[in-house]
């Protein structure tokens, strides 16, 4: 293995444990609500880890994280309970999907309001020009070409402008997700 490899090798490492630690309290909350078994969330959480972690070169997205281990967590609880066939007390597979799926949209919805509310903190931390740009520029009906000649810039450093502030949501917003 050469030195570059593992640099790599370890940045994997790290950003697959940075992603599973942020999400670990999510993706345990959605286990139990499908298996209801403290001792069975942990077998298949970490049953879920191993999963996640060789198929972590798949993952695309780092923000698509929690809904891909969502499905990874569903299909571990398909294969506990599968393993489980003669307990009595299992859930039947459809009821599963179900609640997966409830839990799924739940969870998503959580996170979008989440998100709205995130912004609106960021955004009330920006500069009152800048938020005002903003929201002129999403908010109005007027072109770029419209507000660029309305602010005395070209349409091209405006762009540069309203991108910047985007970046600067985003990593906001990203932060303080990282920290919830």
């Amino acid at each position: 293995m050469t030195a570059n490899n593992s640099l790599h090798d370890h940045a994997e490492v790290e950003r697959f444990v940075r992603l599973l630690t942020a999400n670990e309290r999510r993706l345990r909350a959605f286990l139990f609500q499908l298996v209801v078994d403290r001792d069975a969330v942990d077998e298949i959480m970490q049953d879920a880890c191993t999963s996640l972690w060789k198929k972590f070169s798949q993952l695309e997205d780092d923000e698509g994280f929690l809904p891909w281990a969502y499905v990874v967590c569903r299909y571990e609880v398909l294969m506990y309970r599968r393993k489980r066939a003669r307990d009595r007390l299992v859930f039947d597979e459809g009821l599963i999907e179900q609640i997966a799926n409830e839990a799924t949209e739940r969870a998503a919805g959580d996170q979008i309001d989440q998100r709205q509310t995130y912004l609106k903190d960021c955004l009330a931390q920006l500069q009152e020009a800048d938020r005002r740009l903003l929201m002129t520029a999403y908010g109005s009906k007027a072109t770029i070409i419209e507000m660029a000649e309305q602010l005395n810039l070209t349409s091209n450093a405006l762009y540069k402008t309203l991108g910047r502030l985007r970046r600067r949501l985003k990593g906001c917003v990203k932060g303080k997700l990282a920290t919830s």
